[in-house]
């Protein structure tokens, strides 16, 4: 299809995206990341949004700093790692604090700024069940904090590339395998589900080539 792929061994896939699009906002560019994944909600910024596939449905969403601000109550993209660091997420096995949903962890960010600045002040906390909790789960919402924390920052010798190396190149056969291949995998799949594929495959190749 024409789409650069990138492989960097021993290295976080999303630290590469990570990376990758932050630089690609240095030269200029507008960056859309298409993931599912939480984590990079923390790099959300005017020049970098998430298109996120919609539940139970077709096609995708725009999420960026609007959405964000309204689904996490104003704060910024970059407090989300310490609210994720607070409420864990048992997908991804981060061990959170016990006791602390997401809804409490977005009421305390938003009150004392930062995780390390809540474990400084947490016998100010109200409610025993998260007092509680900070006070015996300091390693474990530190410890999130590292895991879920992007490094947008691997050096050039790591990734050796720049955002004019993703520029669109279209493939010499013209998308020939491409379309055959969508065809191959039609041809497990019964019903109007086949046509479609077909079709919307077709429409948006040649809408962008």
């Amino acid at each position: 299809m024409g789409i650069r792929i990138v492989e960097v061994p021993g290295v976080e896939a999303d630290d590469v995206i990570g990376t990758l699009a932050v630089n690609a906002v240095k030269e200029g560019a507008k960056v859309r990341v298409v993931s599912t994944d939480k984590d990079f909600f923390q790099l959300i910024s005017p020049n970098i949004r998430l298109l996120r596939f919609v539940q139970h449905g077709s096609g995708m969403v725009s999420f960026g700093l609007e959405e964000f601000h309204q689904r996490f109550d104003g704060l910024d993209p970059s407090q989300f790692v310490d609210v994720l660091s607070l409420a864990g997420d048992r997908i991804d096995n981060i061990p959170g604090v016990r006791g602390i949903g997401e809804k409490t962890a977005i009421k305390l960010i938003k009150a004392y700024g930062s995780l390390e600045n809540l474990l400084k002040e947490r016998n100010s906390v109200k409610g025993k069940i998260a007092s509680n909790g900070l006070q015996a789960d300091e390693g474990e919402a530190l410890l999130s904090k590292r895991l879920v924390t992007l490094r947008t920052d691997l050096p050039p010798y790591i990734i050796p590339l720049t955002f004019k190396d993703f520029l669109y190149r279209p493939p010499q056969d013209k998308g020939e395998h491409f379309l055959r291949a969508i065809k191959v995998m039609g041809s497990f799949v019964e019903g109007q589900f086949v046509a479609d594929l077909e079709r919307r495959s077709k429409h948006i190749w040649l809408q962008y080539n």
